[in-house]
């Protein structure tokens, strides 16, 4: 195990790690250096990216106290739930009702992937390209369909 200070320490480096690893990729491909993430323009809707001792995920996150805005938000999503299979080729864990580490409650649109660790240095390559690989999908999908989830809400 590892003291709270240690362990603060390993997630620093690992998100540290991610920037440079993200950043180099997206500025030689032409795009920001930074993602989308919390700066959707959609009020209680954002692109999250997790990790923890068991497993990494990618995903969308509708975060709001106001049910029916977060039920509206995630009708929508859901009725691009076809495209947005299609885009992230494969099929995404969907739930309404998503209880977060800290107790938060949230809707969660998410793809996972076991086995990676962020306590464990030699999982950290895997974590990035997982990461990298799904969050410009979303992203792509996100920016597609940005306006049709942005209206009404």
């Amino acid at each position: 195990m590892f003291s709270k200070e240690e362990a603060k320490q390993l997630r620093m480096e690992f998100w540290d790690g991610f920037r440079v690893y993200t950043r180099k990729r997206r500025v030689k491909a032409g795009k920001p250096s930074w993602w989308i993430l919390d700066r959707t323009g959609i009020n209680a809707l954002n692109l999250r990216l997790h990790i923890d001792r068991e497993k990494a995920l990618a995903g969308i996150d509708i975060e709001t106290r106001n049910m029916d805005k977060r039920f509206a938000l995630y009708e929508k999503l859901e009725s691009l739930k076809k495209l947005l299979h299609q885009v992230m080729e494969r099929e995404m864990t969907w739930e309404l009702d998503y209880i977060r580490e800290n107790g938060k409650s949230v809707s969660r649109i998410y793809i996972s992937e076991e086995g990676l660790d962020i306590y464990n240095r030699e999982t950290w390559s895997e974590a990035y390209r997982f990461f990298y690989r799904h969050m410009e999908k979303l992203e792509e999908f996100y920016l597609e369909y940005k306006e049709y989830i942005k209206a009404g809400t």
